[in-house]
Parts: structure tokens; sequence; C-alpha cells
């Protein structure tokens, strides 16, 4: 007989389920990891040494973990990759052999109002003082509040929401309808660390509100175009998330508001348009969440994705601009990521010229 045994991380790493599928032979047995990169988060990482099976498949659309050498390293020697990937399929070869399909890029640069501006200033300058040969010095508490508040400026950026209304005003003017729309919301609060220790459960429970006032704000931006215009929030925390899938994918459900629940594990090929209001420099998340909005479908010849980027102007003489330029040209590379492989890279040259002009930065 042959057994095929499928389990989540989760469960996998719980020491009876682990003892339970070590007793199997060695070398009988075929391991493969589907969004391998997760087996390197440190509770994975404690049980790898343990793991006796010597046939192992990783697979992952984004196998480096941000800001975790050792632990990509680690990763890289447990499936035999240290010397290079034993496969790899890019995302030009698959949009040029119709694996995805092509579209169109369009960045939106958002500048903060003068209020946010004062106050993003001011935490620029603390931080300022952690920052060094172009990083942040390890974390602490201080580091990880700092950035923390600047996330906040950034994601709750006031101009966000007109750009963000703009955009669906024109798509409803050109379409009639927002059919087949996803939009991704700014994700709560925590920082863009990879060590985020000192996020404790009173800072979880003010990041779960924090987190449903956005996805309300932005859902209601959506409510407020049309009455004709269907929209529902899709969360960890629904139930009838099928059914709500099936709803967009016959276009009852027009729109659909989301913060990381649409990254893995998620397939909505109908999908045309998505508008991505959320700042983030983890490649992991664009690059996953550009691959939702890319599935090939009967009905769909092209997708449209719009993108919004807020780009704070620093005096040249303050004492972070060099910080400032720093996270700028990280915020530009997912930007040049998407634009690359688009159908219209010219545009974003012509939308981010200014910006790239103020903080000295090469798209391409």
């Amino acid at each position: 007989l042959s057994y095929i045994i499928i389990s989540t991380y989760a469960s996998f790493i719980k020491d009876k389920v682990f003892k339970s599928l070590s007793v199997f032979p060695k070398t009988k047995l075929l391991l493969i990891a589907d969004e391998a990169h997760n087996m390197g988060s440190r509770r994975m990482l404690n049980i790898l040494d343990g793991i006796p099976y010597l046939r192992r498949i990783g697979l992952s659309a984004t196998p480096e973990r941000q800001f975790e050498e050792e632990a990509n390293q680690t990763l890289y020697h447990f499936f035999g990759a240290e010397n290079g990937f034993t496969y790899e399929y890019s995302m030009q070869e698959a949009i040029d052999k119709g694996v995805l399909c092509r579209y169109y890029y369009y960045p939106h640069v958002v500048r903060l109002t003068m209020s946010e501006m004062e106050e993003y200033m001011r935490i620029s300058v603390q931080l300022a003082k952690f920052f060094n040969n172009n990083h942040f010095a390890d974390s602490n508490e201080i580091l990880t509040a700092l950035l923390l508040k600047r996330k906040r400026i950034i994601h709750k950026a006031e101009n966000k929401l007109e750009v963000f209304r703009n955009i669906l005003e024109q798509r409803f003017q050109e379409k009639g309808n927002l059919k087949y729309t996803l939009v991704y919301v700014p994700e709560g609060l925590k920082p863009d660390t990879a060590d985020a220790d000192v996020y404790d459960d009173t800072d979880q429970l003010q990041d779960d509100d924090y987190s449903e006032k956005l996805i309300n704000e932005y859902t209601a931006v959506v409510s407020g175009i049309d009455s004709k215009v269907t929209v529902r929030k899709f969360t960890s925390g629904i139930k009838e998330r099928e059914e709500l899938l099936k709803g967009f994918a016959d276009g009852d459900i027009e729109v659909l508001t989301s913060m990381k629940c649409l990254d893995e594990g998620v397939d909505v090929p109908r999908s045309e348009l998505a508008i991505f209001c959320a700042s983030t420099g983890n490649p992991r998340q664009f690059i996953q969440r550009r691959g939702r909005i890319l599935r090939k479908h009967p009905d769909k010849h092209m997708a449209v994705i719009h993108d919004l980027v807020v780009a704070p102007e620093v005096n040249i003489g303050e004492g972070s601009y060099a910080m400032e330029r720093s996270l700028m040209a990280t915020e530009l590379r997912r930007v040049r990521n998407f634009s690359l492989l688009s159908e219209n890279s010219d545009d974003t040259i012509n939308e981010l010229e200014d910006i790239m002009n103020y903080y000295n930065l090469s798209l391409f």
C-alpha cells in the first residue's frame, strides 16, 4: 500500500505528530513542502535536524526570507540547494508562455499632508540615530516602536483614500461597474522588521482594532462609488469564504477588500483589477499578490494593477535624508519589479520621475 499524508506546518511541528511521522523508513518517504519558505520560521528551524526523510522537495514562488540570510542558508542546505535551485520557472517565462496573463501597471505617488509630514519628520529624526551603513541596527524596543509609528503614518496617509477613490471612479466610468476587483488594504501595525518579539498581546488587540478600522474605511469608499456596486470584506474570521469567492467569480460580488488573506493559498483567477493600497517592501507579499491577479481565466485577457506609493520628501540637509533615501530605494524595488514585466513600463517612469530625481535614484 502507498500512503499520502497531508499536514499543515502548524500540525507538523507538534511533538505527537512529529514523533509519529518520524517512525517511517527515512529512505522510502518523500517530503514535499509547499510554500517552503514557511519552513524558515523559528519553530520549524528548531526541528529541521530531526526530520529524517532523505528525499525532499521544496516548492515556493518566493523561497528567500527577507532579512533572514541565516534561515535562508539553513533551508537551502536542508533541501540540497546550496549551489542553486534545482528548477526555476520565472514570471517572465510564465507570461511569455501564456501560463500567466499580461498586465498593465500604474503606480500612483501619494504625498503626506502637512501635519502627517511634521509627525513623520519627528519620528525620522529619532530613527536616524539607529541607521548606519544603509541599514538599521539590531532590533530593540525603541527602534521597533519608532518603526511602528512610522508605518502607521504611511498606512493612514490621508491622501491614499482620495487616490483610491479616483482609481475606482475612473474604472466605474470606463466599465459601468467594478467587477472582479481586489483591494489590498494596509494591514495593521506590526513593524517591517524580521524580529518583532516586543510586539505583545496588548499590541495585538490594538492592531486588530486598527486593522478593522482601516478595512472598514476602504470598504466604505468602494460602497460610495455607486449604489449598485457590491463589496465584501475578505478577512481571516469569515466562515463563508467559498461563498464569497464564488460570488466574486460570478460577478455578483464586484469587489473584495482584504489584508493578508489573499496572499497565499487562495485562487481568484477571475480577478482583473488589483489595487495595492498597502506599501510593502516585503518581496514575498508583492510577488504573491501579483500572482493572484495574473492567474489565467477564459474570460480574462489582460490584468490591471494600481499601486499606491507613499513618497515623503525629506530635505536634503536633514540628518535623516540618507535613511529616507534607502527606504525609498526599497519601495522602488517593488515598483521596478512590477514595471519591468508590464505592458507599459514608460508610464512608471513618467509617474515617478520627480521622486527619483529628488532622491537621486534610478528605477532601472
